[in-house]
């Protein structure tokens, strides 16, 4: 009975914030020191997740859980989105133009918590399908209910694929 209404809540959750979603916030990025500013329109969600994950300093206390919870927030988008291969380049353009005005030190804890945390845990729970091999980590992190739900989601493979893809060829060009 518990595992049920556990599992209806985190439908309702799921079902709830795709009803919600915004699709795009326009925000304004500073180029980094010059005068000019570029008016960019950067998906809300993403923007925020990169924003939590350049926050995580190295050797700060729950580093780990902080990761596993971004590997569930990409997931929530991957499986309320539905990003398809068409949506790469625009991904892609999302993460850089986030990821490049940040100094150093929040790049480089942006791209630890993306390739120890994010692509680390859902490659293994999406890509392989072996999401038994780090439950562990997801219920420590208090969202393992929640993954179960979302690994169900249709088309998860290729939307988390889309975002993973734009993340590793961020900055290339399309050439």
């Amino acid at each position: 009975m518990k595992k049920r209404l556990a599992m209806m809540l985190a439908m309702a959750l799921v079902i709830a914030s795709v009803v919600s979603c915004k699709a795009a916030d326009n925000q304004v990025i500073d180029d980094g020191g010059d005068t000019s500013v570029v008016e960019v329109a950067v998906d809300e969600d993403l923007a925020n997740i990169i924003k939590e994950a350049s926050e995580i300093g190295e050797g700060t206390a729950g580093v780990s859980l902080k990761r596993t919870k971004i590997a569930h927030d990409i997931a929530v988008l991957a499986a309320n989105r539905g990003y398809t291969d068409e949506a790469i380049g625009s991904l892609k353009d999302d993460f850089y133009a986030m990821v490049e005005p940040m100094d150093e030190e929040h790049q480089a804890s942006f791209h630890a918590a993306f390739m120890e945390g994010v692509i680390a845990l859902l490659d293994k729970a999406i890509d392989e399908g072996d999401y038994d091999s780090v439950k562990g980590q997801f219920e420590d992190a208090g969202v393992a209910d929640d993954m179960d739900t979302i690994l169900r989601a249709p088309g998860l493979k290729e939307s988390y694929g889309a975002i993973k893809s734009a993340y590793l060829t961020m900055g290339n060009s399309e050439d």
